[in-house]
């Protein structure tokens, strides 16, 4: 036996250190910083979902491409402007799967790339409404000649579920503060509200009108030919949309990389190898330190995470902690809360807030929402000096709900019996065999009552408005970004780089000088990521689906819920 461990120990041994070796020749690889020929192109492929930020991940990046970020594209455009070798940006359309405010940014990163006198052209085979009104902020659009091209407007799409619940014994029970608080109606009702439908029809209606004047003007068009198109044609075939001037030429990708040229060689860079160079190496970004913290997914406890029923999560203990680390650097001038969050737990808000507070005794705080600075993800954002937002953000949201779902019919369908010993008349106000009691009821009004009250007046606190004034545009209403700086819940318009140019001026840094921007969450580290993989095994257990839906419960049930009244599929 002993022989055998010893066979184990230096096979282990010999294991972790090939391991470790490989981990230094990778990371020795990866930090060296990608080759710019002179006469290169830009190269972005646009599509799918594209997350705020992702942290560095060593072996990702290694074993195959990384993800598209937000981060990347802003920082790459930046740098392409003032990079010689740059001669222009070439960019790939596929469907996209993110909200307008998004679209607005990259378009805001087109505007200010192409003041440099250098072109944007767009390509794409397949296209819709979305990625179209993106396209129009380029110098150039071309289309595959056997591509698609479909200009439908725009939709919201809700969905319900309450009698595919009633159907299998599940009753959703519910309690909200606010008349436009909708957010249980998916589970407690099998149509929209009135306040629902109020709402929705405001987003889709500024959408509309939003798309319909920017391709008009982007593509000298009147307003009434882009509607006849939407309405009577919709879907065109690339000559067709040539001969409307909705695109410039009919071209297969190569032909339009030939447009760059002017002595017939042409090099590509894509934007995943060109956003590892250092803005340093362009003479950029080496004023004083600005952090730009990223608070992305559904707000909970903990740490941030992909979670099977909330998707991305944000876990207000490591944003807590990257506040706080910001607050406390001296090095740092000021903060910027980067916000794309449709809310969460109330009380996991009020810690994040608390931290902000902390932070804005020390230095300048500046909140910049992108897709969604809604319930849990605005409570945050007044933790603000000035609260940014692009024209097609969705904000507001000032409400709460708690509740529960009843298994009753579910238990008695399937031959379930539960028996209860309790003391304490309202102790079954956890339990799931039942419906709220009416005095248990009344317990869930007064703690979600008390919640949007304090919520309220937090909130008026921070805007300088009368209590009276925000309970008149709360009640859980979802407000566009557009609408937000007319009502006074948000400062201004613009991107991450609006904010960081009001963080730059609170701190009082010369306005010729550029900051550098310190990012967080902080890389992850290749040996970080070689740990986890290691301890995958003895941790396996935490990514069942059992134990996932487990924490679900245990972190929202009969809590105060600062989330969005609906989630809307915007075509």
């Amino acid at each position: 036996m002993k022989r055998f461990l010893k066979w184990i120990s230096i096979i282990l041994g010999i294991f972790l250190v090939i391991v470790f070796i490989a981990y230094f020749i990778i990371s020795s690889i990866l930090d060296t910083e990608p080759i710019v020929s002179d006469n290169s192109y830009l190269y972005i492929s646009l599509g799918g979902q594209i997350p705020e930020y992702i942290p560095y991940d060593g072996f990702e990046e290694f074993f195959e491409s990384s993800g598209l970020d937000m981060h990347s594209i802003r920082k790459s455009f930046r740098m392409a402007a003032v990079d010689d070798r740059i001669k222009a940006v070439v960019l790939r359309i596929s469907p996209l799967m993110i909200g307008y405010a998004k679209v607005q940014e990259i378009q805001q990163s087109i505007e200010s790339f192409k003041k440099s006198g250098k072109k944007v052209f767009a390509y794409f085979d397949l296209v819709t409404t979305k990625e179209y009104y993106l396209a129009t902020a380029c110098d150039s659009i071309f289309s595959a000649p056997e591509g698609m091209f479909l200009l439908t407007g725009v939709r919201a799409e809700l969905t319900f579920y309450r009698d595919l619940l009633k159907h299998i014994g599940i009753e959703a029970d519910f309690e909200h503060v606010g008349k436009y608080k909708s957010a249980p109606d998916a589970y407690m009702r099998q149509s929209m509200s009135k306040e629902q439908k109020e709402v929705v029809n405001n987003i889709v209606d500024y959408r509309y009108e939003e798309i319909v004047s920017t391709i008009s003007e982007k593509r000298n068009l009147t307003s009434n030919k882009i509607k006849q198109i939407i309405n009577e044609i919709s879907g065109l075939t690339p000559g067709e949309a040539l001969e409307l001037n909705l695109i410039d030429g009919l071209k297969y990708f190569d032909e339009v990389v030939a447009l760059i040229s002017t002595n017939g060689k042409i090099r590509k860079i894509s934007l995943t190898d060109y956003s590892r160079l250092s803005p340093s190496s362009l003479d950029l970004e080496q004023g004083p330190k600005i952090a730009v913290i990223y608070s992305s997914g559904t707000i909970t406890g903990g740490n941030d995470s992909d979670d099977p029923f909330l998707g991305q999560t944000m876990g207000a203990s490591r944003l807590i902690r990257n506040i706080r680390t910001a607050a406390d650097l001296s090095s740092i001038k000021a903060i910027v809360l980067r916000i794309n969050s449709p809310g969460g737990s109330g009380i996991a808000s009020d810690n994040i807030l608390n931290a902000l507070n902390y932070a804005r005794e020390k230095k300048p705080v500046v909140a910049s929402i992108s897709d969604l600075g809604a319930s849990g993800g605005y409570y945050i954002a007044i933790g603000a000096d000035t609260v940014v937002s692009q024209s097609a953000s969705l904000i507001g949201s000032i409400g709460v709900f708690a509740g529960k779902f009843s298994l009753e019919n579910l238990y008695e369908n399937w031959g379930i019996n539960t028996e209860t010993i309790q003391r304490g008349d309202n102790a079954n106000i956890f339990s799931l065999s039942q419906k709220f009691s009416n005095s248990e009821r009344k317990i869930i009004q007064k703690i979600i009552g008390d919640f949007y009250t304090n919520f309220v007046q937090k909130v008026s606190e921070s805007r300088d408005m009368t209590f009276d004034q925000i309970h008149d545009i709360a009640q859980g209403r979802v407000w566009t970004g557009n609408d937000g700086l007319k009502i006074g819940l948000i400062d201004t318009l613009g991107g991450l780089y609006t904010a960081i140019e009001i963080a730059k001026n609170l701190a009082g840094i010369n306005e010729n000088t550029d900051p550098k921007i310190v990012v967080y969450p902080r890389k992850k580290s290749l040996l970080s990521k070689l740990i986890k993989n290691l301890t995958f095994m003895k941790n396996s257990t935490d990514y069942l689906i059992i134990n996932k839906a487990r924490k679900f419960i245990k972190e929202f049930e009969l809590k105060p819920l600062a989330l969005m009244p609906f989630e809307i599929d915007l075509k």
